[in-house]
């Protein structure tokens, strides 16, 4: 069994990433996604693997990273370079050409799953400012036996939407 949690777009507010993170301490993989507005070393920041959003201007930061956990392989980058508010089409392209299963992004603060030509695309939405008509969240994706389920979870860490992938 294994964990990964993903979080997007918390805009300068600290503590929050500090929270989720010892909520779900036996998680494999904390993710973040962009726009933290922190130095790239920052110590809340640095728990987890992160990406550079369109607000984050250190050039440490990197655009995409890949990740692998238990044989899957994972694409994730903040989106805004990938026209994530249109489309996410762009996004699991890129991220099947890099021969990952998952695609993960932020950007747009609006929680989503989609399944895109064999990708799993996957927003957190935004943990600090939704643009949607649900609260704040983030994401947390349990394998079991090869089965996934998704659960986007709100700032009191209550799950608020399931899904099996």
């Amino acid at each position: 069994m294994k964990k990964w949690i993903l979080v997007s777009d918390n805009h300068s507010e600290t503590g929050i990433l500090y929270d989720i993170y010892h909520q779900h301490e036996d998680a494999d993989a904390f993710f973040h996604l962009g726009d933290s507005e922190f130095k790239y070393y920052d110590t809340e920041l640095s728990l987890y693997q992160r990406v550079k959003g369109n607000m984050d201007f250190y050039p440490e930061f990197p655009e995409t990273q890949i990740a692998t956990s238990d044989g899957d392989r994972i694409f994730f980058t903040h989106g805004h370079l990938f026209g994530v508010n249109g489309s996410r089409l762009t996004l699991a392209q890129q991220a099947s050409q890099n021969g990952a299963r998952f695609a993960f992004y932020g950007h747009t603060h609006v929680a989503r799953y989609e399944y895109i030509n064999g990708i799993h695309v996957i927003n957190p939405g935004s943990i600090s400012q939704s643009r949607s008509n649900i609260e704040e969240t983030y994401a947390e994706i349990i394998e079991d036996n090869r089965r996934y389920q998704l659960n986007f979870r709100n700032r009191q860490h209550q799950v608020i939407n399931r899904m099996t992938l």
